[in-house]
């Protein structure tokens, strides 16, 4: 018993939070004051300190990209507001050598009205078609001619789209539908036509692969044709149009926080019918490493831009229409997210509460010094 009473006076003598009897306590009122403004200093400071806790941050790294052989998606939706539908072309073009024309298989092309309302979706056939004949001259089931295009797979060319992707197929232009038959019965011609003085707004994305080259929306029918790539824009098409565009949305690959798409916004207005816009973008590999161990690989872009629309344009071959050049950086940002740990903010937290109790004690002495002495100087003024 005697051991263990001695044991306790040892660990009793460490206390470090010597504490003093009531009766030798003095509570004053700048005491009080105090102690509620440290309260609320306290509560707003460790408020502060939990927000920091729960934010995710980023940090970047700028690393060699190691990638081969990735395909990358580009996001567009662009207004062209005098340029038809029926008109434009999508292509792209990359510095391997493989072209890829009329690009609508992942990207919708809606018509607009000359105020910019929308119409509706374009479409290559007609609406409401003027069906065929149900046989031919001698009788037999009616069976279209491709005229000398590459025939479907069914042998019969029924419609005027169907003769033209036959052409498409074959390489040819589709120069004169009114000699065609299906096309003379369906309006082909007219139908063109009617659409003169409307414009277009193209959403959606194609699907590329990584390497330097050029997607552009051009005035007339893309052909390829031993070799070359070319736009015409043939006389039964819509004659009046311009290259006047926003770019609502232009990105390569998935969107993340950090993205940067400086062309996303973007309005030209051309000066004459034969502007021809280029935008030239160096695309950076990008990669997301989220907390829960997802990664999102991506890219960003920096992007110049230039304008050829003098009065030379017009009697030169150039072709009215918007590019997008872009060339691959070789490097990758990598975006790591990362969060505060719970020992650190506990730490903080107790920094922040002993701390400030700490400053409050040494100012609640000064203070209470200060008074207790001009209240002896009151009292031996009035006794002299």
């Amino acid at each position: 018993m005697g051991r263990a009473h001695t044991l306790r006076q040892r660990f009793q003598s460490l206390d470090a939070y010597a504490k003093t009897l009531d009766d030798f306590s003095i509570k004053t009122l700048t005491g009080g004051v105090l102690t509620v403004a440290t309260a609320l200093l306290i509560a707003v400071l460790i408020g502060l300190e939990f927000a920091a806790y729960r934010r995710v941050e980023q940090s970047a790294e700028l690393v060699v990209d190691r990638s081969r052989s990735e395909k990358m998606l580009i996001n567009l939706d662009i207004t062209l507001p005098h340029a038809p539908c029926v008109l434009l072309g999508l292509d792209v073009l990359d510095s391997s050598g493989d072209t890829q024309i009329n690009l609508f298989q992942h990207v919708t092309k809606m018509r607009l009205t000359s105020n910019g309302t929308e119409i509706g979706a374009y479409s290559t056939e007609a609406k409401a078609p003027v069906p065929p004949p149900a046989t031919n001259t001698d009788g037999a089931a009616y069976c279209g001619s491709c005229y000398g295009g590459i025939e479907p797979e069914g042998k019969c060319c029924n419609t005027c789209d169907a003769v033209h992707q036959a052409y498409v197929r074959r390489g040819w232009a589709f120069t004169d539908p009114d000699a065609i038959e299906q096309c003379v019965r369906e309006g082909y011609t007219a139908r063109m036509r009617s659409m003169d003085g409307e414009g277009c707004r193209m959403h959606g994305f194609v699907e590329v692969g990584k390497a330097a080259g050029n997607l552009h929306i051009l005035a007339g029918e893309s052909i390829k044709l031993g070799g070359e790539h070319t736009h015409t824009v043939y006389d039964y098409m819509p004659r009046n149009y311009d290259m006047t565009h926003t770019i609502h949305r232009l990105a390569f690959g998935s969107e993340f926080s950090a993205q940067s798409s400086p062309l996303d916004g973007v309005g030209k207005t051309a000066q004459s019918k034969h502007a021809q816009f280029q935008y030239f973008t160096k695309i950076v590999g990008s990669e997301v490493r989220f907390l829960n161990g997802t990664v999102l690989r991506s890219n960003q872009y920096s992007a110049t831009e230039f304008v050829r629309g003098d009065a030379r344009a017009a009697v030169s071959r150039r072709t009215p229409g918007l590019f997008v050049m872009f060339d691959i950086s070789p490097m990758r940002v990598i975006y790591t997210e990362h969060q505060r740990s719970l020992g650190s903010f506990l730490t903080s937290v107790c920094a922040i509460v002993g701390g400030i109790f700490t400053v409050a004690r040494l100012v609640d002495g000064v203070v209470f010094r200060a008074e207790r002495v001009l209240k002896e100087k009151r009292q031996l003024g009035k006794q002299i």
